[in-house]
């Protein structure tokens, strides 16, 4: 039989075999290289997916996707190394490129009017759309009520949908100012709403939609549904450009991280999740 204090002892040193194993995993893990990134929620849900890729390839790289800080917060984050790679859905002005940031795009995806998978509505037209905001049509053809989720006056898709038409432009105006309209500060929050409120229509992206796995519709716009190719074809001529945000000269695991998303894996998962690659 084995002695008690031959068992004490082979228990002792299996505990300290246990200790050692995680002391080295929690400094493995510690000592990981980070690369922070934040910005436009427009491109959240695809850079995670890249980031946990890119993890799997290079176990001494760890990517951390912030909450959304707005394609002028990682712009403003970028110069004062807050985050590494920020993202945006607009190019830099010229005020913002002396500051000591650079942009790259890197993809691009449909604009999309959305309303939560559960409506029937399929289509709208851009006259229809003029009603909606305006206030002149309140209901959908079933005779539920429609409920426009708004962005602030300065977001880039309340922007985009601005240029859609003067019209449009006008109709805006009068919805911000419309009392009991739903708003929403973030692309996620702005989802969300449109997910959970009954007979809700606003707009995101068909890129969000997808890699978040959001249950809303993208809605076929004046008879063109909003998809990839068509998109690229130009018969569906709303979409937004996204771009990488870094310093001139990133550091080895920021332009290794690129490298990836420039990559034939890269490309694939933005492919699959609702972009092409300009």
């Amino acid at each position: 039989m084995i002695s008690k204090i031959a068992t004490i002892r082979w228990m002792g040193r299996a505990i300290a075999l246990v200790a050692a194993l995680f002391t080295l995993s929690a400094t493995s893990t510690a000592t990981a290289e980070e690369i922070k990134i934040g910005g436009t929620g427009n491109a959240l849900g695809a850079m995670q997916l890249l980031g946990d890729a890119f993890g799997k390839q290079n176990p001494d790289m760890k990517v951390t996707v912030l909450p959304s800080l707005g394609s002028s917060g990682a712009i403003k984050a970028v110069p004062k190394r807050a985050i590494d790679i920020g993202l945006s859905s607009r190019p830099l002005t010229e005020d913002e490129s002396r500051r000591g940031a650079i942009a790259v795009e890197y993809a691009r995806t449909p604009l999309v009017f959305a309303v939560p998978a559960t409506t029937q509505a399929t289509n709208i037209t851009t006259e229809q759309l003029v009603d909606i905001y305006s206030g002149k049509l309140l209901n959908w053809p079933d005779g539920s009520a429609l409920r426009p989720v708004l962005r602030q006056p300065g977001d880039d898709n309340t922007r985009q949908v601005r240029n859609i038409s003067p019209a449009l432009d006008s109709a805006l105006s009068i919805a911000e100012q419309r009392p009991g309209m739903l708003f929403a500060m973030t692309d996620q929050e702005a989802v969300s709403k449109i997910e959970n409120t009954s007979g809700a229509l606003g707009v995101t992206t068909l890129a969000l939609i997808i890699s978040e796995n959001r249950q809303v519709r993208a809605l076929t716009l004046d008879g063109v549904e909003p998809t990839v190719t068509n998109a690229v074809s130009g018969s569906y001529p709303h979409y937004k450009r996204l771009f990488l945000i870094t310093l001139p000269e990133p550091a080895a695991a920021v332009q290794r991280f690129i490298a990836f998303i420039q990559s034939p894996v890269g490309r694939e998962i933005l492919t699959q999740t609702g972009h092409w690659v300009p």
